[in-house]
């Protein structure tokens, strides 16, 4: 059984801007799939670098399987590394196959037990949350300048400020190896993509890019002053996004340890705010974002926050409906008599406050090869989510 060819160069330039976690030393090529820091070897697969700290064996691990030429078995053991130790360890031969013969990122979540977690990421691409992250970019982040996302899961946001992630400026960070990888292999091929915690030190460099962005992630932060003044250090006088956050006033799915909007703004300092659910009515109809009245945000599930210098935003829709020419896909949630949901949480959780989800209906007509084009058609079905831009071997 043979796969995909695991990447071992440590040759590119970017990896000696990063620094160690441990050491504060900056980072070199020691051997092919190894970086040093001059005290400790860090495993980098596929060109994802493990920097995560407090796995000190399963790093020594996949260290020795590198230095006895058996890349697999290293990968199979980063693969398998989990958030926390609330969710059930992987199966190891089914992460083999995931690494070997998987086929497609819906194929390889299954392998990996990625559970519940699954459905979110393979439908992200029409889901309320990910709608509002687009018009939070287009309304505040320069177009074509450099994108750093902090738990940036499997890179979906990467894939659309850069392309399926051909921009050279893009950095995704992440906790979960395996998250990172389902982007490299699936969703965003040439994106920066770094593991490591950011509850402790950023291995980033200091202003490594101009926009830098945490959407449906800054809830879950323990040390929230610590990770914002880190994401600050990144983009220096650039521009800072942090979306969809959770509101402690509240009831939320999986809500983390959130901040009332008041505490939010206090943490974040002047800025504009947002009810995270006018971004998402902005991009299904196509005005810009209403920025909200702080007093009036005690009743918003989740909020939006732009801080800093911003520039010439995109145009609006420039994010939220795929490029020209791009080849859509009816929405893999549509079956002949409606829209089958992939459980009940995720249908309360998504869809039960949101329309264009509930109304979601299979278009009529030949929807084989279906392009973006101009026409109002197309457009409409691509806004509303009946027709998605998904990447190769998605599903």
């Amino acid at each position: 059984m043979t796969g995909p060819a695991i990447v071992l160069d440590v040759d590119d330039p970017w990896l000696t801007r990063l620094r160690s976690p441990t050491n504060g030393r900056a980072l070199h090529a020691h051997r092919p799939g190894l970086l040093s820091d001059g005290d400790r070897l860090w495993p980098c697969l596929d060109r994802i670098p493990y920097l995560r700290t407090g796995r000190d064996a399963l790093r020594d691990a996949a260290v020795s399987a590198i230095l006895d030429d058996d890349p697999v078995s290293a990968l199979v053991l980063l693969l398998s590394d989990r958030r926390d130790d609330s969710i059930p360890p992987a199966r190891p031969d089914a992460v083999r196959t995931a690494v070997l013969s998987a086929g497609s990122a819906h194929r390889a979540m299954e392998l990996l037990d990625y559970g519940g977690m699954a459905p979110y990421l393979l439908h992200r691409w029409c889901l309320p949350t990910y709608l509002s992250g687009l018009v939070l970019l287009e309304t505040h982040a320069p177009a074509g300048a450099a994108l750093c996302e902090i738990g940036c899961g499997a890179g979906h946001f990467l894939r659309s400020w850069s392309g399926d992630g051909e921009g050279g400026g893009t950095t995704g960070a992440d906790l979960v190896f395996s998250m990172l990888w389902l982007a490299r292999r699936y969703v965003c091929p040439r994106a920066r993509l770094v593991c490591f915690d950011a509850e402790g030190p950023f291995p980033l460099a200091a202003d490594c890019a101009r926009v830098v962005l945490s959407h449906d992630s800054f809830h879950y932060f323990r040390d929230k002053p610590h990770v914002l003044t880190q994401m600050r250090r990144l983009c220096d006088a650039g521009t800072l996004l942090v979306g969809h956050t959770h509101n402690a006033q509240r009831p939320n799915h999986s809500p983390g340890m959130p901040l009332t909007a008041a505490e939010y703004i206090r943490l974040l300092g002047p800025g504009t705010v947002y009810d995270d659910g006018a971004l998402t009515t902005a991009a299904l109809t196509g005005r810009p974002p209403l920025p909200a009245d702080p007093d009036a945000l005690c009743g918003a599930d989740a909020l939006a926050f732009a801080c800093g210098a911003g520039g010439a935003p995109h145009p609006p829709s420039t994010l939220v409906l795929p490029a020209e020419g791009a080849e859509l896909t009816v929405n893999p949630l549509l079956s002949e008599d409606g829209p089958r949901w992939p459980s009940a949480k995720f249908e309360d959780e998504y869809v039960r406050q949101w329309p264009y989800l509930r109304n979601l209906r299979r278009p009529e007509g030949d929807t084989a090869a279906v392009v973006m084009d101009g026409s109002p058609h197309v457009r409409r079905l691509a806004r509303e989510r009946v027709l998605l831009d998904l990447p190769h071997h998605w599903l």
